[in-house]
């Protein structure tokens, strides 16, 4: 019989969990597509690369998901068993906490390696892919990134784009202005249509221009020189960033180990505690979910997200207290994974749930 009842509960929870993570993961994956598009209309990235970075990004949303969402997964499975009245029909047969514990916890400890190999392996190469990513956007001067309108300046400031018009395809451009400073030269070219073309032998890119003027020196001077030309073309120097914004969430996990920096110290145990969550989630939602008939499904679901936020907040919180040297690497986060076990033991005392039986 048992074995019935744990692959019911496991059902149940399962189907909750993976509706949950899908709502939750979509919200925050459409909130960053729209940051991400919002870059891209203010010429900080390229088209190109936003579905590739909201991929890489989006793993990195499920490494905190699928402990939130495992747990509001054993909420609602279990608070629909309590209006229901199922689980007082379990707990008529003799199934206690002890026996609900027993699959849930075998669930908790499965999302946690899950959760576990996307923290420490996984999310560290997509990050740092992400960072690699951007730092090339920003350094290639890309014509993908100019806007009708709006004036884009190229990533070694160098060169300057106005176009007042633009292809769907974004390779033509019409009615440009360029301002392009060049070896101590200052240079203003104009041209009615310009695109983007490659040497076939050098592989170098340039600007295609057609029917413009070409203005060099500068405000002022005596000597001003002024070119009209049919066609006309400008290199397209890409710039190589060195040292591109990495973050320590990009930072390999075998390198945290057995490093003394603060910040490398708090990266790693935030990335050990998330595994660690899943499981201390898992053992608070049993208690939180007890609900009566009248309460519904939903009766403590906002209590239960509130602690879910406390909790999470005080990780991070710890976090920049091991980051700044407010607290030693011991006890680190560790301390705050015994406040939702505390809370576990406070609900089944203050509860009076019934004592862990044997079924028959």
């Amino acid at each position: 019989m048992l074995r019935v009842i744990d692959r019911y509960l496991l059902k149940e929870v399962v189907l909750n969990w993976v509706a949950v993570t899908l709502v939750l993961w979509l919200i925050v994956v459409s909130n960053r597509l729209a940051r991400l598009l919002g870059e891209a209309a203010e010429g900080e990235l390229p088209s190109g690369v936003i579905f590739t970075l909201l991929g890489l990004k989006s793993i990195d949303y499920l490494v905190v998901l699928l402990p939130l969402t495992l747990y509001l997964g054993v909420l609602l499975a279990l608070g629909r068993l309590y209006k229901d009245s199922e689980m007082a029909a379990l707990g008529a047969c003799g199934v206690g906490p002890a026996q609900l514990y027993r699959p849930l916890i075998g669930l908790a400890l499965l999302v946690g390696m899950m959760v576990g190999a996307l923290s420490l392996f996984v999310v560290p190469n997509t990050a740092a892919l992400g960072y690699e990513m951007r730092a090339r956007a920003q350094g290639a001067n890309d014509l993908s990134v100019i806007t009708a309108g709006r004036f884009h300046e190229s990533a070694d400031g160098k060169m300057v784009f106005y176009a007042e018009r633009v292809s769907p395809d974004r390779e033509n451009l019409e009615q440009l202005f360029v301002r392009n400073d060049k070896d101590g030269v200052q240079t203003l070219l104009t041209a009615k249509r310009a695109h983007p073309a490659r040497d076939a032998a050098t592989g170098d890119r340039f600007l295609v221009m057609d029917e413009g003027y070409r203005y060099e020196g500068f405000p002022g001077d005596e000597v001003f020189r002024i070119l009209q030309f049919s066609r006309h073309g400008i290199r397209l120097e890409s710039v190589e960033i060195l040292n591109p914004g990495v973050k320590h969430d990009a930072i390999p996990s075998d390198e945290l180990w057995g490093s003394q920096d603060r910040h490398d110290i708090a990266e790693l145990q935030w990335r050990l505690s998330l595994p660690v969550a899943a499981v201390c989630l898992v053992l608070l939602a049993v208690p939180l979910s007890r609900t009566t008939p009248r309460q519904g499904r939903f009766g403590k679901l906002f209590a239960a997200v509130l602690i879910f936020i406390v909790y999470y907040n005080l990780l991070g919180t710890a976090q920049v207290w091991v980051e700044k040297g407010t607290l030693g690497p011991m006890p680190g986060l560790w301390w705050v994974h015994g406040l939702p076990v505390l809370v576990t033991v406070g609900l089944f005392y203050f509860s009076r749930m019934p004592a862990p039986r044997r079924a028959a």
